[in-house]
């Protein structure tokens, strides 16, 4: 035996840590007795669990401190053979490293190994093994020494050290709360536990406050993500939803507001009674379950629970501590995730609520337009206006950035754009008089205190404005930044469109915006869009969808674009508004050029008299038009400069212009009783509908409207 040779031989460790590769300790007479005092006390007093094994792996001497670590006899354990000693969780990779340290001699240090104190399902402890190789001093091999240390606590916050950086890592880096959830379970799946089911409720989604723990017997909790060892995810988002039973472990760990462990054992109806659970366990038998409620300031999001199955160990108290410090990290995670959502509904809400809430007109276009949700609510906006002389003015813009302020600078340049619509501007001086509002709202922002975050973020935006003429059936537009035209000719043709670029709205004092003008026959398709889906889809990508093969209606047309540019509303907003152009029926407008003279009113009259009456209109409706062009021409006469032109455009309205050479623009007056005149313009507009002054390159217009019937 090894034990009956140490006093006399001289023994040779090899180790790779030294320079010679051999560490020679002599024995002889003399010093036998301080060496044998030395082997002694190391083996009796030492902390770390000694073993001596033979040249064939059999156990020669162990030290008590490894008898206790495993709570056996040594003199039981004497003799037996490697794999016998440990209760191995895989003894056949473990005895070939120990045969390989006897081949070569390269000692092994710290290798962590499995094992058993007690027989399976017992849980499985850590220890650190360090190998080395025995021989005498004429260097025949004489065994193996293991020195062996447990370090299973170490080895457990270390495991939980690195799930718990996993989960920060994955789950902390989203505000997305089925993304959480995901990255939660697939972390825990496996490295924690052989199924995990991840539920929250109803507020975390919503944004709205969740309920108080113990919650209320209604409150019902969504599955969210559901993960097997070794398995891709599961079910979810919502995949289920369930009502907690009292008398149930989630039941139990929502009233005690901390984590629960149950040993199962049977058929437990509370599992089948959610479907998720059911699902996530089925075809094998669970015989524990660890439920972790998540909980922030006495507040419940959701639950996580975690299933092993028979073969496993059971949940310690080392997993029920990482399975509460987990929770409570995640719990953070899907407050700040609901917080998010909060804020996002709320901007979504006012962008909804500052978009047209009615379905848009137009004279002469059949018009129609949609918008995808974004992930973050956005600046993007659409308009359709009707303007004087039976045009309309097809609008698209977006501001830079998301969140609330966003949608309330879009509204606010919305409401903008809309009040210098009704100056009757063309489309690239809107655009300079919109740019000078943005600076100006850009100027207090940079206002705001140093503190406000606001400050410092850039305001800019993008805008694409066209007025379509159905009379001259013409398109003019002029854009700042780069949202997309697109211009389908009647026959299905894609019109190349040479519409100059201009600089984003907020960008330059000095922005010069070039405006296009072009024809549009009838059954052209105008196809306007925010940056982000024209980016993404390109002209080509929109005519292949503008023209489909069967024609189809305006609205399946828009609603096919926007379902193929769903990937575009991760870089912008993604809206268009799509219009065909339809025309005016024949004979709907009519020009006259009047001589100006003291006839000259009751010349309009005639005509407007004679005109009417040919559409087939209301007697009432002439008599106002009358009286009306008859206080405009004398206008003319009295004040104007000829020639004097009178037009006539009867759509779903009747509009009404006289124009005349002079520049200067009539006012408003309210004339007093004893005045002789200046009723004029004060009876028009208390009569039309709407009315107003634009100027023209030959002079002005003074316009009106009524409303007539069908």
């Amino acid at each position: 035996m090894l034990r009956d040779v140490l006093p006399t031989k001289r023994l040779v460790v090899s180790s790779r840590a030294e320079a010679g590769g051999r560490v020679v300790w002599p024995v002889n007479p003399v010093e036998e007795p301080a060496e044998g005092l030395t082997l002694d006390a190391l083996f009796s007093q030492s902390p770390l669990g000694l073993h001596i094994f033979d040249a064939n792996l059999r156990l020669v001497r162990i030290n008590p401190a490894t008898a206790a670590m495993r709570g056996r006899d040594t003199r039981e354990l004497v003799g037996l053979s490697f794999r016998d000693v440990f209760l191995l969780e895989d003894p056949d990779s473990v005895e070939a490293l120990a045969r390989s340290v006897l081949k070569d001699g390269r000692p092994v240090l710290e290798r962590r190994v499995r094992a058993f104190m007690d027989p399976r399902p017992a849980p499985a402890r850590t220890y650190s093994v360090s190998l080395f190789r025995l021989r005498s001093q004429a260097g025949s091999v004489l065994g193996l020494a293991a020195a062996v240390v447990d370090v299973t606590e170490l080895a457990v916050a270390e495991a939980g050290s690195q799930i718990l950086g996993a989960v920060r890592a994955r789950a902390g880096a989203s505000l997305d709360a089925v993304d959480i959830c995901r990255q939660l379970a697939d972390v825990l799946a496996g490295d924690m536990a052989d199924a995990v089911v991840v539920e929250v409720v109803d507020a975390l989604m919503t944004g709205d406050d969740p309920p108080l723990v113990p919650p209320p017997e209604f409150v019902a909790l969504h599955s969210t993500a559901v993960r097997r060892r070794g398995t891709a995810f599961g079910s979810g988002p919502f995949g289920s939803s369930h009502v907690p039973r009292a008398a149930s472990p989630f039941g139990l760990a929502l009233t005690r507001g901390r984590p629960v462990t149950v040993t199962l054992g049977g058929d437990a109806a509370w599992l089948h009674a959610a479907a998720d659970h059911a699902a996530a366990v089925r075809g094998a038998t669970p015989s524990a379950v660890l439920v972790a409620p998540f909980m922030l300031r006495g507040t419940l999001l959701g639950l996580v629970s975690l299933y092993r199955f028979e073969g496993s160990s059971s949940f310690t108290q080392e997993d029920a501590a990482l399975a509460a410090t987990v929770a409570d990290y995640v719990a953070l995670c899907l407050d700040n995730s609901r917080r998010y959502t909060r804020e996002h509904a709320v901007a979504a809400t006012v962008q909804r609520r500052l978009l047209p809430q009615t379905p848009q007109t137009a004279v002469g276009l059949e018009t129609a337009q949609g918008h995808l949700t974004t992930p973050t609510a956005s600046g993007g906006w659409y308009d359709v206006i009707a303007l004087s002389s039976a045009r309309t003015a097809l609008v698209i813009g977006e501001v830079d950035g998301a969140g609330i302020h966003t949608s309330a600078t879009m509204g606010q340049l919305r409401t903008a754009l809309r009040s210098l619509a009704s100056l009757d501007l063309e489309p690239d001086e809107l655009l300079a008089r919109l740019d000078e509002t943005t600076r100006q709202l850009a100027a207090e922002r940079r206002a705001l205190p140093a503190a406000d975050p606001l400050r410092e973020q850039a305001l800019t935006a993008s805008c694409l404005c066209a007025i379509y003429d159905p009379v001259s059936r013409t398109l003019t537009a002029a854009r700042a930044g780069n949202p997309g035209l697109v211009f389908v000719s009647p026959d299905g043709a894609l019109v190349d469109m040479d519409l100059p670029d201009g600089p984003q709205l907020g960008t330059s004092e000095t922005a010069p915006f070039a405006a296009t003008r072009m024809p549009v026959p009838d059954g052209t398709v105008l196809a306007l869009t925010t940056p982000a889906l024209f980016a993404a889809l390109g002209a080509q990508g929109l005519h292949a969808h503008l023209v489909p093969a069967d024609g189809g209606p305006l609205r399946e047309r828009c609603d096919q674009v926007l379902l193929a540019s769903e990937a575009a509303g991760q870089s912008g907003a993604v809206i268009l508004l799509l219009s065909q152009a339809t025309g005016l029926v024949q004979d709907a407008a009519v020009d006259w050029i009047l001589d100006v003279g003291e006839r000259t009113p009751a010349q309009a009259r005639s005509l407007v008299r004679v005109q009417l009456g040919h559409w087939g209109l209301p007697a009432e409706v002439s008599y106002t038009t009358e009286l009306l062009v008859s206080e405009l021409v004398t206008n003319v006469v009295r004040y104007g400069v000829p020639p004097c032109r009178l037009r006539l455009i009867r759509s779903d309205r009747l509009s009404v212009e006289v124009s005349d050479g002079a520049a200067s623009s009539p006012h408003l007056r309210h004339a007093r009783n004893s005045d002789e005149g200046g009723r004029g313009l004060y009876i028009v507009s208390r009569i039309a509908d709407r009315w107003g002054v634009r100027s023209t390159t030959r002079g002005k217009t003074v316009w009106f409207e009524q409303r007539v019937r069908s």
